[in-house]
């Protein structure tokens, strides 16, 4: 019967310990987000940041015609906080029309299209686009489990473009920064 007691206070510190969070995790944050619609392609759109580390977009196509063609077009500049060059990632090209196809994982652009899929509402499984419909990427996130945690502490600024039937649609620019956090609630606490 004392055996039993020593042994749960032995084990005590290590229970509280991983229920308190465990070890620090590194974590896609986002600072800010913004959108312009740039024609008459896409007719409404709704950018918002839901915590520090999702945000939401919505977006209504135009009255025109359906979107048989909608791509998007990343570059995303790294500034790595122990240095002082800039890195940059050139032509992601994300395909919304074969987005649930998509397998690749194991690069920048499987992360991008993994959490994509995650966070998708009311896309259609392959094109067209239908006019007067409103389509989103709802609490779109990176898992700590998604991003290789040996990467080091980086500033980001990514600006992507919207194309539907070869016209520019729409441009979003997101920054942030991908960091070590130790308590990982404070970052999922909604800011609405």
């Amino acid at each position: 019967m004392c055996r039993k007691y020593h042994i749960f206070f032995a084990l005590a510190p290590f229970m509280a310990i991983s229920l308190a969070g465990g070890e620090p995790r590194k974590l896609i944050v986002f600072d800010t987000i913004e959108c312009a619609i740039k024609s008459s392609v896409i007719s409404k759109v709704v950018c918002q940041l839901y915590s520090r580390t999702e945000f939401t977009v919505f977006l209504t196509f135009g009255e025109k015609k359906h979107a048989d063609k909608v791509f998007g077009a990343c570059e995303v500049k790294l500034c790595p906080k122990s240095q002082k060059k800039i890195t940059r990632i050139n032509n992601l090209r994300l395909d919304f029309c074969q987005l649930k196809k998509h397998t690749e994982s194991r690069s920048v652009l499987g992360m991008f299209y993994l959490a994509l899929r995650r966070a998708v509402v009311n896309f259609p499984n392959k094109c067209p686009f239908k006019k007067n419909t409103t389509y989103g990427v709802n609490r779109f996130h990176f898992g700590w489990q998604d991003i290789p945690q040996y990467l080091p502490d980086t500033n980001y600024t990514l600006v992507g473009k919207i194309y539907a039937n070869n016209e520019l649609g729409l441009e979003i620019k997101v920054t942030g920064g991908y960091f070590e956090v130790a308590n990982d609630s404070a970052y999922r606490k909604p800011l609405l």
